[in-house]
């Protein structure tokens, strides 16, 4: 009688009444852009890939990118005004540069030449996607340990306008700003944001000196003219500042946290922009793409003050990709050229001048079978670069790199996957030429090769009414990892080591209470692990003689869990979600201890959204959001001498025109 019923009121609507589970997309239908760099489904992708859509990045307490990527659990180091990340192990965590690093951040599929993601704020975001492993078949040199695109939002017909300012501890401010609409074929999208802070109070209420932020800006802007449909010239343009007062000689011991301790005046400004045009046929059979950035990065600081000697680091950077593709039912095909160059110009401390340019070709394909259940994927690519300076003369190499992979999709809800795909990172200019500051000699290397990775993953990817999961163990050879070493008292060099091993598993599962039960209400339990079973040093005379066979900074552990949960009649948001850090051997540079092994911890973050008025007189609502981070006022130390914030709290309000 009760399922009669139930048939009987859905015919009197005159609509179908299946479950609401059925009426979801599955994410492996997810459209995907980073993977191949072309849109493609999840389903077709045989590598682990992550994606941030817009309500995680709503839910979520972050301001910046970096923050983003901590509450997804991946190991993300700030210190200070500067956040870089590691991927399975891979990622140069005190580097900001991009030519340097072994993890590619990437906007709208392009390279803007930095990896500091403080510098990326979230107003226009529209997804984040994570390519857990090598992606150098697609992107060439530094995509040895995966690739993050930043994804901003496009405008559309419907237009887009919502303010946001709050306050928080620590004399925290915040103001973001978002845009968008489209008309007649022109269409646009602006996000900024901006929050300064002072000096943080870590556990216990202990305040540290000297760690604020006077400003953090970011801004995106994006403008594009459709024509004939499915043509499209678009321009981009990037800002990203901030300033920041920091100590001069670490954190620790106690004694260094005083108010008239030396310290540092920061500033790291980036700018970039990109033309680009993209097209397909009407039957998107074909489709073609070029885009060419220009853009620079500048590194200020003072060393000590008074007086303060000036620190100028100063990086010019060109990218230009050009791509086309063929999409049948059965195959599909993609071939592209990328040429991408950077130049340092001298800066008041060194007198290097340097350029690396490398030129890549490139190609990528899909084989469809039994019924697009069976999907093989390959590629290939081959990289000329050249390095150059004026204590340098021109040095030259070439670096060919491929991939394979297969999906399986023996049922609707689930995926099979095996992938094997080759990575490399040149050596720069500045590794190879070394060079001389006020206080350290870098002497030259002239034989130091290209790193190399070698990587082996498989794995399951599970779509199941209102549970995703995915579960995938991966195993990495990484040779010729290049590595500052003192050879002399104040003297350095760039070297290779041997080799080492990364190795382990990753997995994610959440589940929609709520839909489960055919209800109104979501109830969203999460949780994702990266376990690194295996992070091996082969070459045991170097990095950390406590543990000689560990790569150093590189937690066994880094974990994310929590809840998610939102009612429409009540017009209320709310996530609470922790994040764990495991172990990891450091360096404790301030009390003399050397390397030393640093403990973990857990951070845990809630938030809370209410929406507190409609305004028809003003066409939208009012939205009130707060937030408590390090709720149970953890340690929160994630790199030894950079104390995080302890307990703190954040308010604001939104208008979100609709």
């Amino acid at each position: 009688m009760k399922h009669k019923l139930i048939a009987l009121m859905a015919a009197g609507a005159g609509v179908a009444a299946p479950p609401l589970w059925a009426q979801t997309v599955s994410t492996l239908d997810a459209v995907v852009v980073t993977a191949n760099r072309i849109q493609e489904a999840k389903r077709e992708i045989s590598s682990n890939v992550t994606i941030i859509d817009s309500e995680d990045i709503k839910a979520s307490t972050a301001a910046t990118v970096a923050d983003l990527v901590v509450q997804q659990g991946f190991n993300v180091v700030t210190t200070g005004d500067t956040s870089n990340v590691q991927i399975r192990g891979f990622g140069n965590l005190s580097m900001t540069n991009e030519y340097e690093n072994t993890v590619l951040m990437l906007l709208n599929g392009r390279r803007t030449g930095i990896v500091n993601l403080a510098l990326a704020g979230l107003a226009n975001v529209e997804r984040v996607e994570i390519i857990r492993g090598p992606s150098a078949v697609q992107y060439g040199s530094s995509a040895m340990g995966g690739v993050i695109n930043i994804i901003t939002k496009r405008g559309s017909e419907k237009p887009l306008v919502s303010l946001e300012l709050g306050l928080g501890s620590d004399s925290l401010t915040r103001e973001k700003l978002a845009l968008s609409g489209a008309k007649n074929g022109f269409d646009f999208s602006l996000g900024a944001t901006n929050y300064r802070r002072g000096d943080v109070t870590a556990k216990d209420g202990e305040r540290w000196y000297h760690t604020g932020v006077k400003h953090n800006t970011a801004v995106n802007l994006d403008v594009g003219y459709t024509f004939n449909k499915n043509q499209r010239v678009g321009l981009s343009h990037y800002y990203g500042d901030v300033k920041s007062v920091l100590t001069g000689t670490g954190l620790r011991p106690y004694v260094t946290n005083t108010p008239g301790r030396s310290y540092q005046h920061h500033d790291k400004h980036s700018e970039n922009t990109a033309l680009s045009y993209t097209g397909n046929t009407p039957d998107k059979r074909f489709d073609w793409s070029a885009s060419y950035a220009f853009g620079s990065y500048n590194q200020k600081f003072d060393y000590w003050a008074p007086p303060p000697p000036r620190y100028d680091n100063k990086l010019d950077t060109r990218f230009f990709n050009a791509q086309g593709g063929y999409n049948g039912s059965m195959f599909s095909v993609s071939a592209g050229l990328d040429h991408y160059k950077y130049e340092a110009r001298p800066d008041s401390m060194t007198t290097n001048k340097w350029t690396m340019e490398d030129l890549g070709v490139y190609a990528t394909g899909k084989l469809r079978l039994l019924n697009e259940r069976l999907i093989f994927s390959a590629g290939l690519r081959h990289d000329s670069y050249t390095n150059k300076g004026n204590t340098l003369s021109s040095s030259k190499d070439s670096h060919t790199t491929g991939s394979v992979g297969v999906s399986y999709l023996p049922l609707d809800w689930l995926k099979l996957r095996a992938n094997y795909a080759e990575g490399f990172k040149m050596p720069s200019a500045a590794q190879i030429a070394g060079g001389a500051t006020a206080w350290s000699v870098t002497l030259p290397n002239s034989s130091l090769s290209p790193e190399k990775s070698k990587t082996y993953e498989i794995g399951a990817d599970v779509h199941w009414r209102q549970v995703n999961a995915s579960l995938t163990y991966f195993h990495s050879g990484w040779k010729n990892k290049i590595l500052s070493q003192m050879v002399a008292s104040g003297t350095y060099q760039n070297q290779n080591l041997d080799a080492a091993t990364l190795a382990g598993l990753e997995g994610s599962v959440s589940a929609d209470v709520g839909k489960m039960f055919q209800q109104a209400w979501t109830l969203k339990p999460y949780l994702g692990f990266t376990w690194l079973e295996t992070r091996e040093n082969r070459d045991a005379t170097r990095i950390v003689p406590i543990s000689p066979k560990t790569l150093p900074n590189t937690p066994e552990w880094m974990g994310n869990y929590g809840v998610d949960y939102a009612h429409p009649a009540y017009k209320i948001k709310s996530r609470i979600g922790a994040n764990y850090y495991g172990s990891r051997y450091t360096q404790d540079w301030d009390t003399g201890r050397g390397w030393i092994k640093h403990r973990g911890g857990t951070v845990v973050n809630l938030s809370l959204e209410k929406q507190l008025a409609d305004l028809n007189s003003l066409s939208g609502t009012l939205t009130l959001r707060t937030e408590i981070n390090n709720l149970f006022d953890s340690a929160n130390e994630m790199y030894w001498n950079y104390p995080g914030p302890g307990r703190n709290f954040y308010v604001g309000l939104r208008y979100d025109y609709r």
